[in-house]
């Protein structure tokens, strides 16, 4: 299976919320790097989605626009949308719903070994996530 296939696979799962199956295709000592914090392993990007999904119960993800894949590894164009209904965790303090929607451009790289990610990197407009949702930059 291409890898980009894998991806595909994985964000289907998490449009599911098949926590399970996305956190199962991550290394657990896989590094993971977001725009909003870092951490290590599948176990953590459940939590990290888990604290999305429980802001944003609609949060969906879209591979779009330019992928490209070598041997072990992925990059791609990612488009993600959703509604804040409940609060969103931050090290700040959970900011309150503010029944905003957001609809994100976003860029993964991925790296793979033995058939898991062992390297996840997120860019995003952070500034541009919390403004769509109503909440202050400097959160």
């Amino acid at each position: 299976m291409s890898l980009l296939n894998l991806a595909s696979d994985f964000f289907t799962a998490l449009n599911a919320h098949d926590l399970d199956k996305v956190a199962a295709a991550i290394s657990p000592v896989a590094n993971i790097h977001t725009p909003i914090g870092s951490f290590v392993g599948g176990e953590a990007y459940r939590e990290w989605m888990l604290m999305h999904f429980r802001a944003m119960p609609d949060f969906t993800h879209e591979i779009r626009g330019m992928a490209v894949e070598s041997s072990a590894t992925l990059a791609f164009e990612l488009h993600a949308t959703g509604t804040m209904t409940g609060s969103l965790a931050l090290p700040s303090g959970d900011a309150l719903p503010t029944g905003r929607a957001i609809d994100i451009s976003a860029a993964d790289f991925w790296q793979f070994e033995n058939g898991l990610i062992v390297e996840y990197h997120l860019y995003f407009d952070r500034l541009d996530f919390f403004g769509q949702l109503g909440l202050p930059a400097d959160i």
